[in-house]
């Protein structure tokens, strides 16, 4: 082999060695900015379960009270038929009242 043949060899090598370099150099370029990226999903990951937590304890509050405003109108319209009733009970006090005078 002639130091030419040895030469060019090296050459394809070396070029092959820094192909390589530059390729691992761009991986982990990637890799830093996805990352990053992963760093930013997860910071707004946990601003949404913040919120949807925030969120929850919000629909947990409204939904007991509207359970209480439910049974306020059901105790309201109770008491209101609970009212009809004595007043037809009454009638028919009147009504036996009169008949028997």
């Amino acid at each position: 082999m002639t130091f030419e043949e040895m030469q060019k060899i090296i050459e394809r090598m070396l070029s092959v060695q820094r192909e390589l370099q530059e390729s691992q150099l761009e991986l982990k370029e990637r890799q830093l900015k996805f990352e990053e990226s992963q760093e930013n999903q997860k910071f707004v990951l946990d601003e949404l379960i913040h919120k949807y937590g925030d969120l929850a304890e919000h629909s947990i509050r409204q939904r007991e009270i509207l359970d209480r405003l439910i049974g306020y109108s059901l105790t309201n319209e109770s008491d209101h038929l609970n009212l009809e009733e004595k007043l037809q009970a009454l009638d028919a006090r009147i009504k036996r009242f009169e008949n028997q005078t």
